[in-house]
């Protein structure tokens, strides 16, 4: 049996998990080309923000014939102003109308941002920014030694403690944006004011000039020479505040191939020529960069204007290429794990609810199949006695054997033959109760009145057996007269066969409640349950009756089909067989 019901939940609960498994799989790839579709447009509506900062840039140094009259003015302010602050983790790169670059982002690893005075007016220094790549100035060990001076974060806790450090640039050449470093110096701070929470809120030390770095160039190119700059630290996000660093991912493989995207002329020239020959009404990704990480790109024209040639070329006087990886399953990653542990809890407890319901349809079936059996055993039992009956009286009148008895013989037969008969009805009756198809016929029916009349119709067995009869109470009840009269006049022949010589039959009508108590013989517990099926009786004290059998089946049935409670249990010196009912 338990290797059944193992049988019967390894198949509910593996169809279910395979169902499980096709339909998130499904759900999860149409919930990525959902979110796929809705990074493109985010990406479409953020990119002309870039756009518009490089135009702005753009406008302060060109001419009316959109010519850049300040290069190196347009690429220190792309320092001080960089289009791609306005979108985390995008990458840009400016081009001019015959594909030249201008100018592109840069990783903050590879190259530091300074801030100098790049000139005096009325005693008010006006600042320049500018870019120092400082491997082509310094050895790896300096750099390494430089960046955890500007990235230190010593714990202050009162003034006057160690508060981080400074670099500066104490003299520098300037060719276009680039630094070219004469002297660097490092300097140490410490804690001049704190605030309410502790932070620093200003510090001071000493400059000493050198003391880190000291080197001459030869200035050929004539270049600019500056004083007094420093290296500007930049700023990551953690735990919702700014701290000293950068974002790894900006240094990363993926986020410098990107950048080489951005920097790309020819897919920048083939950029339009795709877009023309393939519309999409959203920005479709250009490739997947890892599983469900993909790259999207996108080119925005000079005031988001184009114009197409008479050689079907495209112009615009400046290009800007934005590029961007979004990953979708940052994006996607919560809704997904709430639907699959969603999914897979409900689909859980479906599987368990519906492999339980199963086993005891099977477990239902099984017992079907062997009360049918015994059933079928029985009736066969059944009938074979006045069948043999049957044939030994035939065969005595056809031999004339006895002739005196042949009245006998033929009354036998017939009683035989009227005990098949009852048989058969009452298996008849038993299949017709048990359709779907049979209705009851309800009307208003006297509890009492069908008792007494009951009562009457078995008054002279009762009589034979010196058994008294007492009947109280009254109940009017909503059901079908005759088949509730067949219910108690089973009951009550059942009393009557289970009663003894002198014994006693106490019909009770309660306000919801019939119960019918016999003094005899108690019931078995661990068959009481099974005398309402079919030619199933209690122990052998109570089996010596002539009934078919099937009483209190058939009793059962109709009991049911009025969905009345019913049940049997064991009194003081006997057994009470009752129904409860709702009264009309």
């Amino acid at each position: 049996m338990n290797k059944m019901k193992n049988s019967v939940y390894l198949r509910i609960f593996g169809a279910f998990l395979a169902t499980y498994i096709i339909l998130m799989v499904a759900f999860t790839a149409f919930l990525v080309s959902l979110e796929m579709e809705a990074a493109g447009k985010e990406f479409a509506s953020q990119a002309p923000q870039i756009s518009k900062r490089t135009e702005e840039i753009l406008n302060d140094n060109i001419d009316n014939n959109k010519q850049i009259t300040d290069l190196a003015g347009v690429k220190k302010e792309f320092v001080r102003r960089s289009p791609v602050d306005m979108l985390n983790g995008a990458e840009a790169a400016l081009f001019t109308s015959d594909y030249k670059l201008i100018y592109s982002t840069y990783s903050p690893k590879d190259y530091w941002t300074c801030v100098y005075t790049e000139s005096m007016e009325e005693n008010i220094g006006r600042d320049g920014y500018g870019l120092l790549k400082p491997s082509e100035w310094l050895s790896k060990e300096e750099v390494i030694e430089l960046e955890n001076y500007l990235y230190a974060q010593p714990k202050v806790e009162k003034i006057g403690d160690l508060a981080g450090y400074a670099i500066h640039v104490d003299g520098f050449w300037m060719d276009d944006e680039m630094i070219i470093p004469h002297s660097i110096s490092v300097s140490t701070m410490y804690a001049r004011e704190l605030d309410e929470e502790g932070n620093v809120g200003a510090r001071s030390g000493t400059i000493n000039k050198g003391n880190f770095y000291n080197k001459d160039y030869d200035n050929f190119k004539n270049l600019p020479y500056y004083e007094n700059g420093s290296i500007i630290p930049k700023y990551k996000e953690e735990d919702g505040r700014g701290i000293p660093g950068y974002d790894e991912k900006l240094t990363s493989k993926n986020q410098e191939d990107l950048r080489q995207m951005v920097r790309d002329q020819s897919k920048l020239s083939n950029h339009f020529k795709h877009l023309f020959k393939n519309p999409s009404p959203y920005m479709e990704p250009v490739e997947r960069v890892s599983n469900l990480s993909y790259r999207y790109y996108m080119v925005i024209p000079y005031q988001s204007n184009i114009r197409v040639l008479d050689d079907q070329s495209y112009f615009s006087e400046f290009y800007t290429a934005v590029g961007i990886d979004i990953n979708i399953w940052e994006r996607i990653s919560s809704t997904l794990v709430y639907v699959w542990l969603s999914c897979l809890t409900i689909f859980g407890i479906a599987a368990f609810i519906l492999s339980k319901q199963t086993y005891k349809t099977y477990l239902k079936r099984e017992e079907i199949e062997r009360q049918r059996k015994e059933t079928t055993d029985a009736l066969a039992h059944d009938l074979k006695t006045p069948l043999s009956i049957i044939s030994g009286y035939a065969q005595n009148l056809q031999e004339d054997v006895q002739t005196e008895k042949r009245e006998h013989y033929a009354s036998n037969i017939l009683k035989s033959v009227d005990r098949m008969d009852k048989i058969i009805h009452q298996m008849l009756d038993m299949t017709k109760l048990e359709s779907d198809s049979f209705e009851i016929k309800v009307e208003e029916v006297s509890l009492r009145e069908i008792s007494g009349e009951i009562i009457n119709r078995y008054k002279s067995i009762c009589d034979e057996k010196f058994i008294e009869v007492d009947l109280s109470g009254e109940a009017f009840i909503k059901a079908d007269k005759s088949l509730l009269e067949r219910v108690i006049d089973n009951f009550f022949v059942n009393a009557i066969e289970n009663t003894l010589e002198g014994g006693n039959i106490k019909i009770e009508i309660l306000s919801d409640a019939f119960e019918i108590y016999n003094r005899g013989n108690h019931i078995p517990e661990d068959i009481i349950k099974d005398i309402w099926l079919p030619y199933k009786r209690g122990d052998s004290e109570r089996s010596n009756t002539k009934g078919t059998g099937l009483g209190l089946s058939i009793a059962r049935s109709i009991l049911e089909l009025h969905k009345f409670p019913y049940g049997v249990r064991n009194k003081d010196k006997g057994v009470t067989f009752w129904f409860k009912f709702k009264n009309s």
